[in-house]
């Protein structure tokens, strides 16, 4: 597991950080025409990014493994980020994520287990935006959306009993997620969701539709159309659905200045949390609003 560069400008001003999930044969971020888009055609629209890649193997038992697995990955993605920014350059520059499908139940685990540690929970002050293609918000009922994931995978699928004890832990992710806007957590979030069905026994199944893919706490996610394994690729620039993708991206770009260019000018990136009673967030507890917490960029 690591942190890639794809591409690091001396002048970066923003980091973005893909984050991949299941990505059937393909690697990840690239289509079947090996256009890795990323590299191909993201630096045109956003010149001052530095693109990173977070690299991890992900088969279906990192995700729904009783070994909590995505929690080391999770881990992983916050240490190996940490590590990549501590120059002192580098360490307050403003973070946008992009994450597919269960990438960014990686994340969200990620950000909640950060905000539990006194020093990893000033990245989450960093956050500019968070873009989720596909990612599924399970509930404890999603047994049949849960289901379609082993298909996907063409992975045994466990009992119902044993299926329930597994996603009783991935259901408890978005909860806490949550807890971080109503904390008061101030980075953007929008997401896209697979149009198109994938697949499965003869038949197109949508494996995360539009109620499954709404982030907590966020806009309702905006119609891709191509299945779920194909919502992070994309062989052409005039691509419609990369088109609103990259819109996303460069909008949030736009937007980010640095106090060196606006006279003083606040820095995005400049959050911290505060509050004597901050002691971080347990998974699966928070219910109602979390206080003690700021997250404001400063």
């Amino acid at each position: 597991m690591s942190i890639r560069a794809v591409r690091e400008p001396a002048n970066a001003k923003v980091d973005i950080v893909f984050v991949h999930g299941l990505h059937g044969d393909q690697a990840p971020w690239t289509s079947e025409a090996d256009v890795f888009w990323p590299d191909k055609f993201l630096p045109a629209k956003v010149p001052d990014a530095c693109i990173l890649s977070f690299d991890y193997q992900a088969s279906i038992g990192s995700f729904f493994d009783e070994d909590d697995e995505i929690t080391d990955i999770s881990s992983d993605l916050i240490n190996e980020l940490m590590d990549h920014r501590a120059e002192k350059q580098k360490e307050e520059r403003p973070i946008i994520f992009v994450a597919h499908c269960l990438g960014g139940t990686v994340l969200e685990n990620a950000l909640v287990r950060a905000a539990e540690h006194p020093r990893k929970k000033e990245l989450i002050g960093c956050i500019y935006g968070i873009l989720l293609l596909g990612t599924p918000h399970f509930q404890a009922g999603s047994l049949a959306a849960a289901t379609k994931y082993f298909q996907v995978a063409q992975a045994e699928i466990p009992s119902e009993s044993d299926l329930k004890d597994r996603l009783e832990r991935l259901s408890a992710i978005p909860q806490a997620y949550a807890g971080l806007k109503q904390a008061g957590a101030e980075f953007e979030v929008e997401g896209f969701y697979a149009g198109a069905g994938t697949k499965l026994g003869g038949k197109d199944v949508k494996i995360v539709d539009e109620g499954l893919a709404r982030s907590p706490e966020a806009p309702p996610p905006e119609r891709l159309a191509r299945n779920q394994l194909r919502l992070s690729q994309y062989d052409s620039e005039d691509d419609k659905d990369f088109k609103k993708v990259s819109r996303v991206l460069t909008q949030w770009a736009s937007k980010i200045v640095l106090p060196e260019e606006d006279k003083g000018a606040q820095n995005v990136s400049n959050a911290t949390f505060s509050g004597s009673h901050n002691s971080g967030l347990q998974l699966g507890q928070n219910v109602g609003t979390l206080k003690g917490f700021s997250f404001g960029r400063g």
